[in-house]
């Protein structure tokens, strides 16, 4: 990607940027977020903006592994809607995301969408606090590690999984533990709405969660989309699935 770069985190004419820490690191990066979103294109509505930052960042991350022509055009294209210092504000939205997510887990985007009721006027969406799914990782953690007595991993379905809430909380669980989730955890996620899907996609992807978010109907099983995570590439993922249901095959043959 030519414009929208993990590694753009500041402002370009900010020598160095400062390193901020914990809760108080975390929320210096949220309200910097916001403020500068409230000054990021304010030609269109607040919910398309949103809308293509999220689709622009992560057409980025995916980029950085697929180099694909097309991935680059569709990025182009959404960029074009944007004065270039707007699009330069978006590289500083996604510093914003790295950085409060460098300081701690949680679901940064979730909660933005929501204090800035972007939810509220498009499909009556609500992302749960991050502190209740944190709460529901820890009260259902005990029955899924089991598996790892007898699995090399564990894989977390996530049939509507809005911005990842649920998947980063049960992450986090797995670290307070000891347990290394870059290895040991692989997360299906599906949503219908796409903002929703490329938010999760952003998050995990920071967080080096391998993951596959898929946009598309969990009920009809209709597939629009699928992105996968850069731990998914780094981890070999698609063999160590592979081997899974090959021996989950053999193992209920041998049952039967």
């Amino acid at each position: 990607m030519t414009q929208l770069t993990l590694d753009i985190l500041a402002p370009a004419n900010t020598p160095a940027r400062l390193r901020h820490f914990g809760q108080n690191g975390y929320d210096h990066y949220r309200r910097e977020f916001i403020r500068l979103f409230r000054e990021t294109a304010r030609y269109h509505h607040r919910h398309e903006v949103f809308r293509d930052f999220a689709e622009m960042a992560t057409l980025a991350v995916q980029n950085v592994f697929l180099r694909s022509p097309d991935l680059e055009k569709e990025y182009l294209t959404i960029a074009g809607r944007y004065q270039p210092d707007d699009v330069n504000r978006m590289t500083q939205l996604l510093g914003c995301l790295t950085g409060a997510l460098e300081c701690q887990p949680g679901d940064f985007l979730g909660q933005i969408f929501m204090e800035l009721e972007i939810g509220s006027d498009h499909m009556g969406q609500f992302f749960t606090p991050y502190h209740l799914s944190a709460l529901m990782a820890r009260l259902t953690a005990g029955d899924v590690l089991s598996e790892l007595e007898h699995k090399p991993f564990i894989t977390l379905q996530e049939p509507a999984v809005g911005a990842g809430s649920m998947v980063i909380a049960f992450a986090e669980v797995l670290a307070e533990q000891g347990i290394n989730y870059q290895d040991k955890l692989f997360a299906s996620c599906m949503d219908i709405d796409a903002t929703a899907a490329h938010m999760c996609y952003l998050q995990l992807s920071l967080l080096g969660i391998p993951a596959e978010v898929v946009i598309g109907n969990t009920l009809t099983l209709v597939v629009r989309r699928t992105y996968r995570t850069p731990m998914w590439y780094v981890g070999n993922w698609q063999e160590r699935l592979g081997t899974a249901d090959v021996i989950d095959a053999l193992c209920r043959f041998l049952k039967g």
